[in-house]
């Protein structure tokens, strides 16, 4: 059974899994934890009510987006699992990354390139909605490069804080065109704006290289998903990603999916 650790900047997901497609998940607030003790405090109970032991973990594998963190981490695996970890980086290898400087590119975003690689194939478009909203494109087993955007709760929490008297709103779809209100005011700007700025985007992309999949992945996806034009909907691309990567540097053959 392998470990997967997606640290992003708002939640934390663990996941577990035994083949890469069906996975026991939770998610953590980031931050909320200040050790690897802490940590370990609150994720041994989520894994013993799926009956699942330390001993059961036999690698683990970390995606991080908040380098505060990686010393937890990696005390954290190596304390409690007896394991060190492995961790999400753009290598040289199966996919090709033609970019300035790869390092630079987000762990999560490389998990999200080499899980649609080979789940859905060698080109395609992969938007992720967390804290932040990126885009990246896949030509032929190629990273291109990619767009980032603010993610939504994001574009919320900046008018709050910017402002006077904008209020803290809940993120869900809006059903109006025009709102009614304060709170659908912003709902509809964060939710549709975004949506059409992305949909505009992915069709400079597809005049520029051609029609291809567009995945959709990411922790705020839901309540945008269906304003944003797409084939392919997700949820566990980045914890796919990861574990293909750790298949990758076992030595396996690349795998290929098709879509």
């Amino acid at each position: 059974m392998v470990l997967l650790i997606d640290v992003g900047n708002t939640h934390t997901v663990f996941g577990t899994t035994h083949n890469g497609k069906l996975f026991k998940k939770w998610r953590l607030s980031t931050g909320k934890y200040e050790t690897e003790d802490e940590l370990f405090s609150r994720v041994l109970p989520l894994m013993e009510k799926e009956e699942i032991a330390t001993e059961d973990i036999e690698d683990i594998v970390v995606c991080s987006v908040v380098p505060s963190l990686n010393y937890i981490m990696q005390r954290f695996s190596e304390k409690y699992f007896g394991k060190e970890p492995i961790w999400v980086e753009a290598e040289e290898g199966v996919i090709k990354w033609n970019v300035k400087t790869p390092c630079e590119i987000g762990a999560d975003r490389v998990a999200n390139v080499i899980g649609a690689y080979c789940e859905y194939g060698d080109s395609c478009v992969i938007l992720d909605f967390g804290t932040a909203i990126t885009i990246d494109l896949l030509m032929k087993g190629t990273y291109e490069g990619g767009i980032i955007m603010p993610g939504l709760l994001t574009m919320v929490h900046a008018l709050f804080t910017g402002t006077a008297k904008l209020p803290l709103v809940d993120l869900k779809p809006p059903s109006e065109i025009i709102g009614k209100d304060t709170g659908s005011n912003i709902q509809i700007g964060v939710i549709k704006g975004s949506a059409h700025a992305v949909n505009g985007l992915i069709e400079d992309i597809k005049r520029e290289y051609g029609n291809m999949p567009i995945v959709i992945t990411g922790g705020q996806s839901k309540v945008i998903v269906d304003y944003v034009n797409h084939d392919i909907y997700d949820g566990d691309l980045t914890l796919k990603g990861m574990f293909w990567f750790l298949k990758m540097r076992g030595g396996e053959k690349a795998c290929q999916g098709s879509y």
